[in-house]
């Protein structure tokens, strides 16, 4: 064994090693070279609290509703992107019942929680070192209110269910009529290739989804009949919150199944970006600590790994595990769709936001997340392979194995749109 593997070994275990000398596992983000926890955060929210502390920038308002709002302009996130769960699943699951449901607002790179009476939490995704949490006391007073790093929410979102890296879920949950979920039950990780029928268990949901049903907007009426005995049967196609709640408390009313979809691909893209970026860090420096510090990106090992990092993130791209939506479509609110929409890169008059909202969410099949702060800070490697595969994949006249089919229209269209939108894919072009 070289001397720089037995060096590498043994930081190793001291950096693992706890006080009572037991060995103890640290995650694979919580070693070097990324350090998650312990390292200095350093993204836009951080931004906003420097100049906060500066006296450059206070978010307005009088009520905790108006800061919420003004907080969601700085991040650029529409209300319309509102959903909400009453299902007590979450750090304020005290607070949380389905007459006072938890909202979530989004955007690309955001995410913005808020239970009446509670804090805000906010995840940014724009971080170099993954996904930062943070709360923000906004019944403090003012000169108190601070955005704080949150470490406590790592028990439930750092684990196999979020690909072993700081993110995010979404679960379907079987929920009595006080919110509580039935955990002896079970519960569904909700990702896009999950069953629309399997979907929104503790959460309300406004919209039309034709015949098929969810487990939106209804609780277990009958506990004794178990798991088995469970049948969705109410809260179908509801456009109308106010018949579950008062919905004058949250800033929309309502909860798009649209905005809903989307929010669920986007956590599997941002789980997918990180776990991948992560993984690549980490195995690359210990490649440079077993070979003196040099790694040949080069190497067979090296470019297996590359390439096999690529099409996992092209999968999610390509939406390869999508399930097909209901057979009558989904029609959500007008707002939302055309706030999605008008945040979108277009060419030409084409955009990757661009819905279809028959057999599947999109019209193109490459995600809009190709253009998140998240792929961005891919490392170069691994963000060009996956780039020089697309190029391969929309300009190649058949199709590639492991990958949807795509219609040439649809390669042609995506080839167009990314060759005038994004910086990053025009480089491998113009190779």
């Amino acid at each position: 064994m070289g001397r720089s593997l037995v060096v590498m070994l043994s930081l190793q275990l001291v950096f693992q090693l706890g006080l009572s000398g037991q060995l103890q596992a640290s995650p694979d983000y919580d070693l070097a070279p990324v350090l998650y926890s312990a390292s200095k955060d350093d993204n836009t929210i951080t931004r906003i609290q420097a100049a906060m502390d500066a006296q450059t920038f206070n978010l307005s308002g009088s009520s905790s509703a108006e800061v919420l709002r003004s907080l969601l302009d700085e991040l650029g996130i529409s209300v319309s992107s509102q959903v909400l769960v009453f299902s007590k699943t979450s750090l304020q699951r005290k607070m949380i019942t389905p007459t006072n449901p938890r909202a979530i607002y989004f955007n690309s790179d955001f995410y913005v929680g808020y239970v009446p009476g509670g804090m805000i939490e906010i995840v940014a995704c724009d971080d170099p070192k993954g996904m930062m949490f943070y709360s923000f006391d906004v019944n403090a007073e003012p000169e108190k209110r601070r955005f704080l790093r949150s470490q406590e929410c790592m028990s439930c979102h750092a684990n196999k269910n979020t690909m072993n890296v700081p993110g995010l879920l979404v679960r379907s949950v079987f929920t009595e009529q006080d919110g509580q979920p039935l955990l002896s039950w079970g519960s569904l990780l909700t990702t896009p290739g999950s069953p629309v029928e399997d979907r929104w268990g503790g959460w309300y949901v406004t919209g039309r989804q034709g015949q098929t049903r969810h487990m939106g907007n209804q609780w277990v009426s009958n506990k004794d009949a178990g798991r088995d005995g469970y049948e969705a049967t109410t809260g179908q196609n509801v456009t109308d919150l106010n018949v579950f709640f008062d919905t004058n408390k949250h800033l929309a009313d309502t909860s798009d199944i649209l905005a809903l979809m989307i929010m669920e691909h986007q956590i599997h893209a941002h789980n997918t970006l990180s776990a991948a970026k992560v993984s690549y860090l980490r195995s690359a420096y210990l490649n440079k600590a077993i070979h003196h510090g040099k790694y040949d990106v080069s190497s067979p090992s090296a470019q297996k790994m590359i390439v096999a990092t690529a099409d996992s993130i092209l999968k999610m791209l390509l939406f390869a595990d999508e399930v097909e939506l209901p057979e009558d479509g989904i029609d959500g609110s007008d707002l939302y769709r055309d706030s999605f929409i008008g945040q979108g890169l277009s060419h030409d008059g084409h955009s990757l936001r661009d819905l279809r909202l028959e057999r599947r969410l999109f019209k193109y099949r490459c995600s809009f997340m190709i253009h998140s702060k998240s792929f961005e800070q891919l490392p170069e490697e691994i963000k060009t392979c996956v780039l020089e595969k697309l190029h391969a994949i929309v300009t190649g006249e058949d199709d590639m194995p492991g990958f949807p089919s795509l219609s040439s229209r649809e390669k042609e269209r995506i080839h167009g749109i990314l060759s005038h939108t994004h910086a990053a894919y025009q480089r491998v072009v113009s190779r």
